[in-house]
């Protein structure tokens, strides 16, 4: 009786697991990623005011009800995503191993929901959801082990892209189902336009999702005009919820300080001044500093309110100069000027609050437009981003031989590497708050690593040369094979039976919206500072990793495909 009942029990678990096969594939995956990472130790840098530092201040803040702390100039520089993540974390006691881990799994969990309906059968979905879960740049130092903001973005990207490729294959789905994806898209947006100032990178994606299904709501004579207006509508929704967020922070940022912005760097008086600044005629041509000090010489004499505080200022600039690649040539690259310039009129008293701060921008503007009227300054064009530096023409050479460059170090997942590193005090018992803040022990000066520790580093950095070894060929035989489905477009037979259409845009969207973060991060490299590095570019590795197992895929049934056909002959 009982050999019969254990028989029974072991049939049912069999056909639970052949049922549920790929569930049961991403369990173990979960699992053996969660055991690698739970537990290690944080790298800790209290000392980082302007990065690390600021987040876990923000963070203790939003925990204790005083929403981004008291005002100074450095309270609205930055997005309060990953702050309030902190927070919400701190909250429930989840240490920041198991948080940040986990919501990258809950990321890729949504992508393969969201992508399921491109592929005939699932077995596509067992090797995307390896190759994201497995991703190096889910647990590379700093985007796991340091308490940074970087940590989430390759989630955050995952969450965004697998919503709206889910909004573009059920737009012709029950609304209800349609909404839910256009939702989750649009906090996903919403979260990662406010964790970094450079989010804008990921719009074009948005639009370019909302264009095509609103263009098909439009041609398709099925649908009734209530319907189109309808699933229009719902489409559209992502936008909605990235104003609705943009607005609901700056009120309470105006309710706080007093400034309605979200952010001081992207969308106050401020930016409009380092704009200005930037427009200025520069007499000299520094690498990677668009406003050297001979600049700033002519601009003490055009502008009353910045001669005021020009010892501040050129105290900051001495400052600031030593972060330059080269700190001979005492002058501060375009990375750090606007930091050199807050630092200047904090200094001279201008931060005691935000209207005092924004006022005085705002006078120093009205003194730079009179200065470019009156012909006491030549101006110049500049980006359309206070944080991009003037165009030069000489950028026409460099960027694109950065972009290649940049392209290559993200497609060979180069420098990215796991350790258990020590954190750094800060003299104020500063490791302890990031403790208390993130429910994880940090690694101190002197202290010894766990011998288990160092077992998972190691596994976790086979994995990732691994990804090294390989990641550029596999990413050049996607590519080849995006080439062959493009070609293949064109001929009606091959695009209908295997919905090359489809897949075609998806693969599209995916490269488009890493090359536009690569291109990004190269113009900064050769304008502003040394930007090269997987922390600033870790958006862009999902949507390679992707990209790269979607297009080998497709490429793969095809080939096998016409190899059964020509079998049959």
């Amino acid at each position: 009786m009982v050999e019969l009942l254990l028989k029974s029990k072991l049939e049912q678990g069999i056909r639970f697991v052949k049922e549920h096969r790929l569930l049961v594939f991403m369990a173990a995956i979960i699992l053996f990623k969660h055991v690698l990472l739970t537990g290690l130790p944080i790298f800790a840098h209290p000392g980082a005011d302007h990065d690390d530092g600021m987040m876990v201040k923000m963070a203790e803040a939003l925990l204790n009800g005083q929403w981004l702390g008291e005002y100074h100039e450095l309270t609205l520089v930055k997005g309060l995503f990953f702050p309030l993540f902190l927070a919400v974390n701190a909250l429930f006691g989840i240490p920041y191993s198991v948080a940040v881990p986990g919501f990258y799994t809950v990321a890729c969990v949504i992508f393969i929901v969201g992508s399921r309906k491109l592929f005939k059968n699932e077995w596509p979905l067992y090797f995307i959801f390896a190759v994201l879960m497995l991703n190096p740049i889910s647990f590379a130092n700093e985007t796991f082990t340091r308490v940074y903001r970087n940590s989430l973005i390759a989630g955050q990207v995952l969450i965004i892209s697998g919503s709206l490729i889910a909004v573009y294959l059920n737009r012709f789905e029950k609304n209800s189902k349609l909404a839910f994806w256009a939702v989750l898209s649009g906090l996903g947006v919403a979260s990662l336009w406010h964790s970094r100032e450079d989010g804008i990178w990921i719009i074009p994606l948005v639009l370019g999702v909302i264009l095509i299904s609103w263009g098909t709501f439009y041609f398709n004579k099925e649908l009734r005009l209530k319907d189109k207006l309808t699933k229009g509508a719902i489409v559209g929704l992502p936008v909605a919820i990235l104003i609705l967020s943009t607005v609901l922070i700056a009120s309470i940022n105006y309710a706080y300080y007093g400034i309605y912005t979200t952010n001081e760097l992207n969308d106050s008086h401020y930016t409009k001044t380092i704009q200005l600044i930037y427009s200025v005629e520069a007499i000299e041509a520094v690498h990677n500093v668009s406003v050297p000090r001979s600049s700033m010489e002519k601009i003490y004499e055009a502008v009353p309110s910045l001669n005021e505080i020009r010892d501040e200022i050129d105290a900051s600039m001495d400052h600031w100069s030593w972060y330059d690649q080269d700190v001979a040539v005492r002058e501060v690259e375009d990375g750090w000027f606007f930091w050199s310039i807050r630092e200047a009129v904090a200094n001279s008293g201008y931060y005691r609050d935000a209207q005092t701060a924004n006022n005085f921008y705002k006078q120093v503007n009205k003194e730079l437009e009179e200065a470019f009227e009156t012909g006491q300054l030549e101006r110049r064009k500049t980006m359309p981003s206070a944080l991009m530096s003037p165009w030069r023409d000489e950028y026409w050479e460099e960027l694109p031989k950065a972009f290649l460059v940049t392209l290559h170090y993200v497609a060979g997942y180069e420098k990215l590497e796991t350790s258990v590193l020590e954190s750094i005090e800060d003299g104020r018992n500063g490791m302890r708050l990031f403790e208390r803040m993130t429910n994880n022990l940090a690694l101190y000066p002197g202290e010894e690593i766990k011998w288990n520790d160092q077992l998972r580093i190691e596994i976790l950095n086979v994995i990732q040369s691994f990804y090294q070894l390989v990641g550029v060929l596999i990413f050049l035989l996607a590519g080849f094979g995006y080439a062959i489905i493009t070609l293949l477009l064109f001929q009606k037979k091959w695009r209908n039976q295997y919905n090359l259409l489809d897949f075609w845009l998806v693969l599209t969207g995916l490269l488009f919206s890493a090359f536009v973060l690569i291109g990004g991060v190269a113009y900064t490299e050769i304008s502003a500072y040394v930007a090269i590095s997987y922390w600033y570019l870790a958006g862009a590795y999902p949507l390679i990793a992707s990209f790269n197992v979607i297009s080998i895929y497709k490429i793969s049934e095809l080939l096998i495909d016409q190899q059964r056909e020509k079998s049959r002959l």
